[in-house]
């Protein structure tokens, strides 16, 4: 089985379930594996099974809701906690937050 692409309109509702997820873990003091983290948003239908490429897809939709998190102007109430999404030995991924950002292209000049 291969990794099934994700469409735009996809990408942003995980995003958006992404943000409600992390900011229950920073209500709730606690932390998510990876895996969970897909189920929780969405990624991984209920009974489904952590496959590699969900690692990549989990990655890309933290690093749109972290870009977005940077833009200039957005309004921060809290900050996401990204750190509360761990491996399997308990620690954070990287520091991909820190980085991300939105770029914009001239369409249709």
């Amino acid at each position: 089985m291969s990794a099934t692409p994700i469409d735009v309109q996809a990408r942003l509702e995980y995003a958006r379930a992404a943000v409600a997820v992390l900011r229950a873990l920073r209500i709730m003091d606690t932390k998510m594996r990876y895996g969970q983290f897909a189920e929780a948003i969405g990624l991984i239908s209920d009974g489904g099974k952590w496959e590699p490429w969900h690692q990549q897809q989990v990655r890309d939709i933290l690093v749109l809701v972290a870009a977005t998190e940077g833009q200039p102007g957005a309004q921060i109430a809290s900050p996401l906690e990204f750190d509360r999404i761990v491996n399997k030995d308990g620690t954070p991924g990287a520091g991909f937050h820190k980085t991300s950002k939105i770029l914009s292209a001239n369409v249709g000049t």
